[in-house]
């Protein structure tokens, strides 16, 4: 179930993000970055959720660990951007800060929803074992 969430999700980022560039809506549309950074933190806790599940060793990375990964990859993500487009933006750390916020608010909700479909996955199994 995890893993066809991460793929929906995924999929739907990656076209998203796509077209986004493909068409310069970033530019046109400034609000687009933000649920962008949002579903973005949502792919990289389902895909870190189905790297556990396929990893043993994953299960047993303290949750300040992953934290610390996601911190750098979205630090890794703006410094990539500057990287990319040349230099700082006049409205660099404001835009950063957005970008930080909205991506750890992604995290968080992906962490809610991985938390709650793993729940709803192991009460169905016990109910299915109990018939």
């Amino acid at each position: 179930m995890i893993y066809a969430v991460t793929i929906i999700f995924g999929v739907t980022f990656a076209v998203l993000h796509t077209l986004a560039e493909a068409f310069s809506l970033y530019w046109l549309y400034d609000w687009l970055d933000m649920p962008m950074h949002i579903l973005g933190g949502i792919v990289l806790m389902f895909m870190f959720a189905s790297l556990r599940q396929m990893s043993p060793a994953l299960k047993h990375l303290p949750i300040y660990a992953s934290g610390i990964g996601f911190a750098g990859a979205l630090i890794a993500w703006e410094i990539f951007g500057i990287m990319r487009y040349g230099g700082l933006k006049p409205d660099f750390w404001s835009d950063t800060l957005a970008d930080l916020v909205c991506g750890i608010t992604g995290i968080v909700t992906g962490y809610m929803l991985v938390r709650t479909i793993t729940e709803f996955m192991k009460l169905t199994k016990r109910q299915d074992e109990n018939r």
